[in-house]
């Protein structure tokens, strides 16, 4: 049997909320925080393509209407047109009357439902090398129940020929692009910018310019806590175990111990459209379950950063093995959303009662808005702790995002003013149809490739 580690990432608070609407006062069923809300302003603001400064309108904005209430101002989010108020429930929703406000909503707790654990004894990980493979890069095995040295994802989305078992491929990784001069912004944990996955030839590192949105925190600590943002950023751009091996990573951390507040989450969407080295594309390993917490603010916020500021946003499609519309900022018909492949029979992980526990209500959501299948089951790459060498396997859909990621990255290395719909475009074109197995509820039958 299986030893799942699940990393799920859908955050989680324990009250039932409503969807929000326009014009909405939203408070929070559980986990608030007292006082403190997030205001969405009617009209978004101009893109910097357009020429506008938006978020000098927004400020002006967020000024006058705190000012009109009584309220207290205590951020603001330009580029994606909210702020934050300290403010009476009473005074909140009086904003929220304001025909300048889409919605006004309550900040809240929230916490990640799993947090990433690995093998007990540190000394059974395996060891990451920091060489620079040339296509085809050889695997040393890719079934992850022969204790694998190498991620059997890059051997999967290589080619696109095997049989239903998987136990045909080729052990090589066949790539055309490194994704050179391609950025990714992975909005998680922090990176652990020291490890061999990221080290370049002749020293450093390929870790760029990210920021620590955690109140309290220094802004320029985005070393990761809790190892989840280190193994994404080594899946999406590793020399070993990731698919863009020359992209360039930016840590922007959001979450301390697996937790945050919702507008930290919203300040680091805000933080990436400010400061965006392009081409980019923004990995979210993450959703919130919108039965346990409304997240329209969210929602909004990566709605303007892929509309208004041409930025691609790819989004694990979760873990809980329901349709994908429940989540946020899943459901945002303009993020490119990665559903998890089982290295089992090439099914959508959780698609079948003994491979994928499905039994316990785990496994890849589903539905037509799923863009693409990728690997996500015990996915091998760096471990994010003080150790700066070592790996170790992971699941969830956390880890078939980043491989999209990576994917968009060598895209944007060919095509670097590719806008966010022309690049959901080549994804889904180039991805292989009808080659993933086992109930797909709804979702389109397509596997991640980037094979020559």
């Amino acid at each position: 049997m299986k030893n799942w580690k699940v990393v799920t990432l859908v955050m989680a608070t324990a009250g039932i909320a409503q969807s929000a609407h326009a014009g909405q006062f939203q408070r929070a069923q559980a986990r608030g925080v007292p006082d403190r809300y997030l205001v969405v302003l009617e009209a978004a603001p101009p893109g910097k393509a357009e020429g506008e400064p938006g978020e000098v309108r927004v400020a002006q904005a967020a000024e006058q209407l705190a000012r009109s209430v009584g309220a207290t101002q205590l951020a603001v989010y330009g580029q994606v047109g909210q702020f934050l108020v300290e403010a009476t429930e009473a005074q909140a929703q009086r904003l929220a009357r304001d025909p300048r406000v889409r919605l006004v909503e309550q900040d809240a707790l929230i916490e990640l439902s799993a947090i990433p654990s690995c093998y007990a004894n540190v000394s059974t990980f395996p060891q990451a090398n920091s060489y620079d493979p040339t296509s085809p890069q050889v695997l040393q095995c890719w079934d992850p129940q022969l204790s694998c040295a190498d991620n059997w994802g890059l051997d999967r989305i290589g080619q696109r020929t095997g049989s239903q078992s998987a136990h045909t491929l080729d052990s090589r990784y066949h790539f055309t692009a490194t994704g050179q001069g391609s950025h990714i912004y992975v909005l998680d944990t922090g990176i652990i910018r020291t490890h061999t996955e990221f080290a370049l030839p002749g020293g450093g590192h390929r870790v760029g310019t990210g920021f620590n949105l955690v109140p309290g925190e220094a802004s320029w600590n985005t070393d990761d806590d809790v190892g989840h943002g280190t193994h994404v950023a080594s899946i999406a751009a590793g020399r070993r175990f990731g698919v863009a091996k020359a992209a360039t990573l930016h840590p922007v951390r959001v979450f301390k111990n697996g937790n945050a507040q919702l507008s930290t989450v919203v300040s680091g969407v805000n933080w990436i459209t400010g400061n965006v080295q392009r081409p980019a594309v923004v990995n979210m390993s993450f959703n919130y379950n919108k039965g346990l917490i409304d997240a329209s603010a969210l929602d909004s916020a990566v709605a303007y950063m892929v509309t208004h500021h041409g930025i691609a946003v790819v989004n694990a499609a979760g873990n809980w093995n329901q349709d994908i519309t429940s989540f946020s900022p899943t459901a945002v018909s303009s993020v490119i959303v990665a559903g998890g492949l089982d290295w089992v029979n090439n099914q959508r992980w959780g698609a079948h009662p003994t491979t994928g526990c499905h039994a316990l209500g785990c496994g890849s959501n589903w539905g037509p808005g799923v863009d693409v299948f990728a690997p996500a089951t015990d996915v091998l790459a760096a471990l994010g702790s003080g150790e700066n060498t070592l790996a170790c396997t992971l699941t969830g859909t956390s880890m078939a995002a980043p491989h999209v990621s990576g994917v968009v990255a060598q895209y944007l290395q060919a095509n670097p003013l590719a806008t966010p719909a022309k690049i959901e475009a080549a994804i889904i074109d180039s991805a292989t149809p009808n080659a993933v197995t086992g109930s797909l509820g709804g979702s389109p039958n397509r596997l991640l490739y980037n094979g020559p």
